[in-house]
């Protein structure tokens, strides 16, 4: 399965949700100028690592960052009633959404040629406990992953 760039996911999302908006009779009609506010917070996205490396701090993961702009964004709009919540609620889900297939996709190819490598007869392990093998996974490559980004980032700034 081929990796989806997330912003490009998100941007067809906002024009998704705008025209599900615009037909959706049982919700509010959204002020149009939100979507393309929405879509201006997307793309400095890679400014705020920018920003943040040229104050010495180290770059934040790219869903915490767009989790943090929706979040701008909703404040932003909190006392426009022409712009729903659901339009930011969406975003977030489908953000979500896109990190857990990825967490899930990484951790099943990954314990898979573990496995396969060791040739491990897991036949007789219960598919919970498979399940529980996959989140252990995800969650010492979360770890794993954000020290290898600290130290990618520190070997640069020493550059």
């Amino acid at each position: 399965m081929a990796k989806v760039n997330i912003l490009d996911l998100l941007q067809n999302t906002i024009s998704d949700i705008q025209k599900g908006n615009r037909d959706n009779p049982n919700e509010p009609t959204a002020d149009p100028t939100v979507f393309d506010f929405l879509k201006g917070k997307l793309t400095d996205i890679h400014q705020v690592n920018q920003d943040r490396k040229a104050r010495g701090e180290r770059p934040l993961k790219l869903k915490d960052l767009l989790r943090g702009k929706l979040k701008e964004a909703k404040e932003q709009h909190k006392n426009n009633p022409n712009v729903p919540d659901s339009i930011f609620d969406k975003l977030k889900d489908k953000i979500d959404q896109h990190d857990q297939v990825r967490q899930q996709q990484r951790s099943e190819e990954s314990i898979a040629e573990i496995i396969n490598e060791y040739g491990i007869d897991v036949s007789r392990l219960s598919r919970n406990e498979l399940n529980e093998i996959q989140r252990r996974y995800v969650a010492d490559n979360d770890k794993l992953d954000e020290q290898y980004a600290q130290y990618i980032y520190q070997l640069n700034q020493s550059r």
